[in-house]
């Protein structure tokens, strides 16, 4: 049966604001955007925000902390309407009403996901919670979604905010839950230096993983190194040079002899003098020993003047 709501004109100072039990965004994540300010100092408050009474004069946030905190401070409110469950509704109920309003505004985080299951089970068990609340957000009534949504809640509060707002991906995260606490923060501290794309970020991560492992040390320590620090100190060098240069360090010190195989051919090409213009290109990852050059020409009729030569030095290559 859907819960019982009035309407009602309340004085702010009535709210509760430092109660955070039906909150379901990291901490770091609970003050207004500019963008919320901005249109709340526009147009005031379009979806009204949901509390629960506890008192004669105290109310608990449900829904819409955001949206209040907002109205405090561009419009200087010091009251707004809004829907107010009674004292007596379960807080299983509050916390699905926040629920089913996070995910009627659309896009709801993985993280607000673990949130609400984490305290959601403080009033169900794992079986009723799953099946009535997993359908909500589009997932089959499995209880291995929530085992698998909660060890989220294990990283620090600003990998947590990261995660929420789409800065970290959520299966990077999940691998930094591998890493000690060290390891993990030194390695999201490059992430987020770099603005590192998902595709980045797993990539750095696989790689670090991996030569922490290879050669016995830490990620911290692997990241610590001088020709990291050189990489990523310089304030001249802008952010995609930066990440360049660091996968490209990265790269060589996952294949070494690859890298060593880079090295001899440019020492090669080097030595042909080859002209402005004229590209001398080895084969992907040095699997043939083929070699490919490139030659522009201005247009066709120059090709053709310059052919026979070219021609005649193939045969004479061939014999």
């Amino acid at each position: 049966m859907p819960p019982t709501f009035r309407s009602s004109l309340v004085n702010l100072h009535h709210i509760n604001f430092q109660d955070f039990s039906n909150s379901l965004t990291p901490e770091e994540a609970r003050e207004p955007s500019p963008a919320l300010l901005d249109s709340i100092a526009r147009a005031g408050i379009l979806h009204p925000p949901i509390l629960r009474e506890q008192g004669r004069t105290s109310m608990e946030i449900v829904t819409g902390r955001r949206r209040l905190l907002a109205a405090q401070q561009a419009l200087h409110s010091i009251s707004t309407i809004c829907l107010v469950l009674p004292a007596d509704t379960l807080p299983s109920e509050t916390l699905a009403i926040n629920l089913e309003d996070t995910v009627l505004r659309g896009n709801i985080s993985v993280v607000e996901q673990a949130i609400f299951f984490q305290k959601i089970l403080a009033h169900l068990d794992e079986n009723e919670a799953a099946q009535r609340f997993l359908p909500v957000l589009g997932l089959e009534p499995h209880r291995h979604h929530l085992h698998s949504l909660l060890p989220l809640l294990r990283l620090e509060e600003h990998l947590l905010t990261a995660l929420h707002a789409g800065r970290l991906h959520e299966g990077v995260a999940r691998e930094l839950l591998g890493l000690n606490f060290t390891d993990r923060l030194s390695l999201y501290e490059v992430m987020e230096m770099l603005s590192l794309s998902v595709s980045n970020q797993k990539k750095i991560s696989a790689i670090c993983r991996e030569l922490a492992a290879r050669h016995n040390t830490s990620v911290m320590a692997l990241l610590s190194q001088p020709e990291v620090r050189e990489i990523l100190d310089p304030q001249e060098t802008n952010i995609p040079q930066k990440t360049a240069r660091l996968m490209q360090w990265l790269t060589e010190q996952r294949f070494p002899r690859l890298a060593e195989a880079e090295e001899d051919f440019r020492a090669f090409a080097a030595a042909l003098k080859l002209p402005s213009g004229v590209a001398l290109n080895h084969s992907p990852s040095f699997e043939q020993d083929q070699v490919h050059l490139t030659i522009p020409f201005t247009d066709r009729e120059a090709l053709r003047t310059t052919w026979p030569l070219i021609a005649g030095a193939l045969k004479a290559h061939e014999g």
